[in-house]
């Protein structure tokens, strides 16, 4: 039997991967399939008000990896003052200089992978 390399398949099958230390809370890790944001197909969210991170489960493995960091980036950067209110075309925007923006994702990649070693591994180190 041939063991999965895909992401999802890793997370599923240890439940300590199943969870994101984001420093304020905990993210639980959910899949689903036909997950829309509003009436829209997406292949990932992040929910603030219930700590879960929402994944299509049917993505291949290299946008299912990027898809689950993206959505990981989206609750540090709420953590560092940087969560723009609404969606689309209604979205806030942030502005901030390059060496601020810098500082932000350095710090929160950071602290991802220190409070978050094993997922971390397993997102950011593929393994093919």
């Amino acid at each position: 039997m041939t063991k999965s390399n895909h992401i999802f398949d890793k997370i599923k099958d240890n439940p300590k991967l199943q969870k994101v230390n984001v420093g304020w809370a905990t993210f639980d890790i959910v899949f689903k399939k036909g997950l829309k944001s509003g009436s829209s197909n997406c292949w990932g969210t992040c929910d603030f008000d219930t700590y879960q991170i929402h994944l299509e489960d049917k993505i291949e493995s290299a946008p299912a990896r990027e898809t689950l960091f993206h959505e990981i980036c989206h609750a540090y950067l709420e953590l560092c003052g940087m969560g723009g209110e609404g969606e689309g075309e209604d979205e806030e925007y942030v502005y901030t200089s390059n060496e601020r923006l810098t500082i932000t994702v350095s710090r929160a990649i950071m602290m991802f992978a220190r409070l978050n070693p094993e997922l971390s591994k397993e997102l950011l180190h593929e393994q093919g």
